[in-house]
């Protein structure tokens, strides 16, 4: 009689749990983003600064592949894209549902605003001014500023970095560049000719830095290994 008594009270403890258990709601988003979320970016014009959350996180260029893709732990975030000439963009990226998004952004260029006469409207002009203007000379046109060739445009290099382990923290010139891959090599980023400071940090291990000469040439490859 004492086992029929505790195998029922077993039973209906069992029934209660099951229906509490029934009765919790999680949201979706919970479910969702248990393996975080990645973000490949098609911007124009691609060199369009990219920042996550009110901070420059690098160029849209450099998050612009499957292998290269921002990853991140969930969708609640924000990116703006931003470049000198254009309207900048901002993108609330709860408002999507897949795991993998592609953003394909064309960023609009600002409307010139026309500049006012500076000469108030309804003030009279002084007759020593016309007297002054009538004998003055017209001056010389300007000089014709003369469009640069395609030497002389701006020359990009592929900076082809290897950083080990991954995780790291990459520095360039003391900004954040972002953080070494599991995938192995970052092939895009694209750096002008010249010296930069690299730095590396990640916990447990030695400071990386160094400067270095990016030469001008199509690619560069340049390896950075932490030592312990």
């Amino acid at each position: 009689m004492k086992r029929k008594r505790i195998s029922l009270f077993l039973t209906v403890l069992f029934f209660i749990s099951l229906g509490a258990a029934c009765t919790i709601n999680l949201p979706y988003d919970a479910f969702d983003d248990l393996d975080g979320i990645t973000v490949m970016m098609k911007i124009e014009p691609d060199d369009a600064d990219v920042l996550l959350n009110g901070r420059l996180i690098g160029s849209a260029y450099e998050f612009s592949t499957p292998r290269s893709a921002l990853s991140l732990a969930s969708r609640q975030n924000e990116l703006v894209f931003k470049k000198k000439g254009y309207d900048e963009e901002a993108i609330d990226l709860r408002s999507y549902s897949s795991r993998n998004i592609t953003l394909k952004i064309d960023l609009n260029l600002q409307t010139a605003e026309t500049t006012a006469d500076p000469v108030g409207e309804g003030i009279p002009v002084r007759e020593a001014d016309e007297a002054y203007a009538a004998k003055s000379e017209i001056p010389p046109p300007p000089p014709a500023v003369e469009k640069p060739t395609a030497a002389e445009e701006r020359f990009l290099s592929t900076v082809v970095l290897s950083v080990t382990p991954v995780e790291t923290a990459i520095y360039i010139d003391g900004k954040f560049w972002g953080l070494a891959p599991t995938r192995g090599k970052i092939e895009n980023l694209r750096l002008q000719p010249g010296k930069y400071v690299f730095e590396a940090f990640k916990p447990g291990f030695k400071v990386f830095k160094k400067e270095i000469t990016v030469p001008k040439q199509l690619q560069f490859t340049l390896t950075i290994t932490l030592q312990k």
